[in-house]
C-alpha cells in the first residue's frame, strides 16, 4: 500500500510538472524577423535615404540615422547584395556568406557607431536566437588590410558585443561573438551566416550593439565597424 502511495504521488507531480510545461509554453509566442516582408528589388538595399528614421518589423524596431547632406547613415539598412569579391566602403550593404548565397534573401546590414545600432520592442521580449556574419567590406579588410586598415596577424581580433536592457535601461546581460578571432593562432574570419545562442537574455526591451577590435588608431577602431544579421528569434508573453 505504502509502494503503490508513493507512485501514486510520483505520478501525480510528473502530471502536474507537465501541465505547467505546457500552460507556460502555450502562454508565450514565438517571433522570427526574417526580414523577407521588405520591398526590396534584387541586388539591392535600403539605408534611410526616404527620411523613415526606422524599420519597424513585428514587435521590433530597428532604428537608422541618415544624413542627407552627406549621405551617410547608421544603425540598420537592410539588404539583399550578394558581392563578396569587392572590397571597400563602395561595398559596404553586402553580406560575406562563403557557401551558396541566396539572392533572394533580405538581411539586416548594420553600421555600429557608438550606440546607434539598437533594436527596441514594444513590450518586455525573451530573446532566442539570432544569425550573424561579416560584411563584405570588413571581411576583405581584415584578410588583406586597405588603405585604412591593416590585415589582421596573430593576436587580432574583432567583436560583437550584444547587450540587453529592461525598459528602465538596465542591463541585463550581454552576449560576445568573434567576428574574427586570431588569438591563440587561431586565424578565424566568420565567413558565413553563425546561429548565436541568446536564451540568456530575458526581459529585454532593448538589444545595443557593441563592435570592437585589436586594430585602433588616433581616431578609434581601424576595422569598417560592420556585421551582418538575420533571423532574430524572440518570445513574448500573449
Amino acid at each position: 500500500m505504502k509502494s503503490f502511495t508513493k507512485c501514486s504521488a510520483l505520478a501525480l507531480m510528473a502530471l502536474v510538472i507537465a501541465l505547467s510545461s505546457c500552460t507556460e509554453k502555450d502562454d508565450f509566442t514565438t517571433e522570427i524577423v526574417d526580414f523577407q516582408s521588405i520591398n526590396l528589388e534584387p541586388d539591392s538595399y535600403w539605408n534611410g535615404s526616404d527620411g523613415a528614421g526606422e524599420m519597424v518589423l513585428g514587435m521590433a524596431s530597428f532604428n537608422n540615422s541618415y544624413d542627407a547632406d552627406w549621405g551617410a547613415w547608421s544603425g540598420f539598412a537592410f539588404s539583399n547584395v550578394t558581392d563578396t569579391e569587392t572590397a571597400g566602403w563602395s561595398n559596404q550593404y553586402s553580406a560575406y556568406v562563403a557557401s551558396e548565397p541566396n539572392a533572394n534573401n533580405n538581411y539586416a546590414v548594420s553600421y555600429v557607431a557608438g550606440t546607434e545600432a539598437n533594436i527596441t520592442f514594444t513590450s518586455e521580449v525573451n530573446l532566442r536566437s539570432v544569425k550573424i556574419t561579416n560584411s563584405t567590406y570588413a571581411y576583405l579588410s581584415i584578410l588583406n588590410g586597405d588603405d585604412y586598415t591593416r590585415k589582421f596577424e596573430d593576436g587580432d581580433w574583432f567583436l560583437l558585443t550584444i547587450v540587453g536592457h529592461n525598459s528602465e535601461d538596465e542591463i541585463l546581460g550581454q552576449e560576445a561573438f568573434y567576428l574574427a578571432d586570431f588569438r591563440n593562432s587561431a586565424n578565424v574570419i566568420v565567413d558565413d551566416w553563425t546561429k548565436i545562442d541568446l536564451s540568456g537574455l530575458k526581459g529585454v526591451t532593448k538589444i545595443v550593439f557593441h563592435l570592437s577590435s585589436s586594430d585602433n588608431g588616433d581616431w578609434g577602431m581601424n576595422t569598417p565597424a560592420y556585421f551582418c544579421m538575420d533571423d532574430l528569434v524572440y518570445t513574448y508573453m500573449n
